[in-house]
């Protein structure tokens, strides 16, 4: 189970739900348990998948040959099977990968796939450069979303 909360300058846990967590840690009355504290992944921001829809795709794409916008979806696919692999599913057995949508990567792996995409296209594609945000006005970059187009 997870729990949202709230930690003070004082250092004083504050939980979203403390009613229903307390009834649920009655669920070990006289069990030993180990309890984690960690930051909550910060949701990914729409800059990193305009940068990515709009910039990474399409400059990656247009290095392996590929013109017509209509074909960039296809880059993507492949992008996302190639780093977002995830396990097989596990009674149905077809394989399976996690979604580039801002509500399945958390910023920080949003960017780490960003920079794998990056890392992986220039050096291994002939003449691919991928165009870096500083390079880019992102407020007009137009960036298709292709979970939806390929869901």
């Amino acid at each position: 189970m997870q729990w949202l909360g709230f930690v003070d300058d004082s250092g004083h846990l504050a939980l979203d739900k403390r009613r229903e967590f307390s009834a649920w840690v009655k669920r070990f009355a006289g069990h030993e348990v180990v309890v984690t504290v960690k930051r909550r992944p910060r949701r990914q921001g729409t800059q990193a998948m305009r940068y990515y829809r709009g910039v990474v795709v399409p400059d990656i794409a247009v290095a392996c040959g590929y013109s017509d916008p209509d074909d960039w979806p296809q880059v993507h696919e492949s992008l996302a099977w190639k780093f977002l692999r995830i396990a097989d599913h596990p009674q149905l057995g077809y394989p399976r990968r996690r979604s580039t949508a801002k509500d399945d990567l958390s910023a920080e792996e949003m960017s780490r796939y960003i920079s794998q995409c990056i890392e992986w296209a220039e050096s291994s594609i002939p003449g691919c450069r991928v165009r870096r945000p500083e390079e880019v006005d992102l407020d007009t970059v137009y960036a298709p979303n292709y979970d939806e187009e390929t869901a």
